[in-house]
């Protein structure tokens, strides 16, 4: 190509790519048309991108186990604060109640947890790691907090500290934003979905019959 331009002149390289097609402009995003920002700099996807790029190496090592991430939390959640209420365990390890429930149903059939029952309260059920389960977290700790070590190696502590700040803050903050839509607005035909969305969760309970 370096020849090509010796001989020809940077103007005549430029007027070949075009003839043959390759320096046609790009027709312009939907995005870039309505003058809103590119899907890949909004704040939702940069921290979802974050957040797989912290999470990688934990999946990795957390695999060797067969343990997915949010049993890892839950167990090491249940390892730090000893006997915890499954609510407040929901709470602390940010898991909607149902997915809670079938992770410690998981973790307690391989022998990691088990459940007892509130003296005080039987509907409350109290959540603790089996001698097993504390072997299985004793032995995962050294490499997560060689992980942890890299990544303040790799960012700095002040940064991490700037962005633990920054994410508590963003997190109390849009806690107490209003931001709501009117439910009773229903899409146009023109952007409604062609098929019905599936029902996710139990189908709603049906009233008894009359007899």
């Amino acid at each position: 190509m370096s020849a090509y331009r010796e001989e020809h002149g940077p103007h005549v390289l430029h007027n070949k790519k075009r003839d043959e097609g390759m320096d046609k402009p790009l027709a312009p995003s939907l995005a870039a048309r309505r003058g809103s920002r590119s899907i890949v700099n909004v704040l939702p996807l940069a921290l979802v991108r974050a957040r797989e790029a912290v999470m990688l190496p934990f999946r990795n090592l957390l695999r060797r186990y067969g343990l997915t991430e949010p049993q890892f939390r839950v167990m090491r959640t249940v390892a730090e604060l000893a006997d915890i209420e499954m609510s407040e365990l929901a709470r602390v390890a940010a898991l909607l109640m149902p997915s809670l429930s079938r992770i410690v149903r998981e973790l307690e059939t391989r022998g990691y947890l088990e459940k007892q029952a509130d003296p005080h309260d039987m509907r409350r059920l109290h959540v603790r790691l089996t001698a097993r389960g504390e072997k299985l977290v004793d032995c995962l700790l050294p490499d997560v907090a060689r992980i942890y070590a890299e990544i303040k190696k790799t960012m700095g502590m002040e940064k991490i500290r700037q962005l633990q700040a920054l994410l508590d803050e963003l997190e109390t903050k849009l806690g107490y934003a209003s931001i709501s839509f009117d439910e009773d607005e229903a899409p146009t035909d023109e952007v409604a979905a062609i098929v019905p969305a599936k029902t996710r969760g139990r189908p709603p309970k049906r009233a008894a019959a009359a007899e």
